[in-house]
């Protein structure tokens, strides 16, 4: 999924992101590098002759293609092509393209407020952003975006529609819109403004059961979460609901912190393992919530720092997991810039939850299998799992070998919004299980 204006990355993919001075450490599940990128070395005499070959395949471009073309596209194009043979989660990002990976990690952007995703060449909306242009505008989870500006979006491709999306708050921009036996088309002229994302929302449900959502691991959530949680407190919260369902991740030390507040002081929260890091991070400040008890609901879109603290919690028992089986991200991608102002985003290493298990292709298994109801009038779009990408890795203990998920764990559907009342099965059996622990 993605913001308009705002987000990279999707809950398909997952992803994760550590700021530090000069530097970006991306960890798609998790993990950071601080560092550059110094001088290729040449492996043997097998690479030297193929680096000449492609020097010689790009001036013969260059000189006898039967139109001139720029130089950059051709170089861009088989960068791209390189790192993406690869693994699904390389990547390599232009200056524009990074530049907007730097300003998705603010939490603020300029734009029109629209989470949307995409099914085959469709953009969809997924959901208008609260109190955001679209939102007052009517914008309704399942509208699709069928032009930017008058243009197709067909034609534009995602990452470009995003990019016109977005802009300087106080101008305008129209988005024509297709809802399915409501109109045919409309056009819809928004004037962007500062969008803030709101990570956590919360209420109190029947025999004071807290409910929270996260949206996604910013910045700010760990912080949010621990003020919503004692408002809750306050109110005489007696046992907790955190939805992470539809999470597509975040920051590693958001994912981190917020495990904080339910698990000990100096527990792992998660490692990861590459050629040239290893590295464990361990939850601080000591458990804030101890005495509450603790459902997670999570489903396919569950993904990297999301399933991190899903598989902490889990793994010291600290929460019941209730849902489908996640994504399955479990490597981790390092940010390295370049001296152009591009970056390479590289798989560098792997990561495992406290009691060392592997969630790669896998995923996180729910104590407890319900799946989602698609009730009447919402949409729901069939969406990969890790293990469906092209190039992906094998889970380093052989699990997808010799361990096959029943395919009752699995439910492939993306819904929105997420249903509400009786349609929401899941939530209902936390509630019945919540009920049960709090009646012990």
């Amino acid at each position: 999924m993605r913001f308009s204006g705002f987000k990279k990355g999707s809950g398909r993919s997952g992803w994760a992101l550590i700021m530090k001075t000069g530097n970006i450490i991306l960890v798609l599940a998790i993990g950071i590098l601080v560092g550059g990128v110094g001088h290729a070395v040449l492996a043997d005499g097998g690479t030297d002759k193929s680096l000449k070959i492609f020097s010689m395949v790009y001036a013969l471009i260059q000189n006898d293609y039967v139109d001139k073309i720029p130089a950059q596209p051709v170089l861009d194009s088989a960068i791209r092509g390189m790192v993406a043979s690869l693994d699904p989660h390389s990547e390599y990002m232009t200056p524009q393209e990074y530049h907007d990976l730097e300003i998705n990690t603010q939490g603020r952007f300029g734009g029109v407020g629209i989470k949307i995703t995409t099914e085959g060449n469709h953009i969809i909306v997924q959901a208008p952003i609260d109190d955001s242009p679209a939102f007052r505008a009517g914008i309704k989870s399942g509208d699709e975006i069928t032009r930017v500006n008058g243009v197709s979006t067909a034609s534009l491709g995602l990452a470009k529609a995003v990019r016109t999306m977005r802009g300087r708050p106080g101008t305008h921009v129209v988005l024509t819109i297709f809802r399915k036996g409501v109109f045919k088309a409309r056009d819809f002229d928004l004037v962007r403004e500062v969008i803030k994302i709101h990570t956590v929302k919360f209420r109190m449900l029947k025999n004071h059961i807290g409910y929270v959502l996260v949206r996604e691991f910013s910045e700010n959530t760990a912080r949010d979460l621990d003020v919503t949680l004692k408002k809750l407190d306050h109110r005489g919260m007696r046992a907790l609901v955190i939805d992470l369902r539809n999470n597509p991740g975040g920051l590693l030390t958001s994912a981190v912190d917020v495990s904080s507040l339910f698990i000990p002081d100096n527990k792992v929260v998660v490692s990861m393992k590459g050629r040239r890091q290893e590295r464990a991070f361990r939850s601080h400040g000591g458990e804030d919530f101890p005495r509450v008890p603790v459902v997670i609901l999570v489903n396919t879109e569950t993904a990297s720092a999301a399933e991190i603290v899903s598989g902490a919690l889990q793994d010291y028992h600290r929460a019941t997991i209730i849902g489908t089986q996640t994504f399955g991200k479990g490597s981790v991608q390092t940010i390295l810039p370049l001296f152009d102002g591009s970056a390479l985003r590289l798989t560098t290493a792997r990561y495992f939850t406290p009691s060392g298990r592997s969630i790669q292709d896998y995923g996180i298994t729910p104590d407890l299998i319900v799946k989602e109801k698609i009730p009447h009038g919402a949409r729901a779009i069939s969406v990969p799992r890790e293990v469906d990408l092209k190039h992906h890795f094998l889970n380093p203990d052989g699990k997808e070998h010799h361990v096959v998920i029943p395919s009752g764990n699995i439910q492939k559907h993306l819904v929105y919004p997420i249903p509400s009342g009786k349609d929401d099965t899941q939530l209902s059996a936390a509630i019945r299980i919540l009920e049960r622990k709090i009646s012990d």
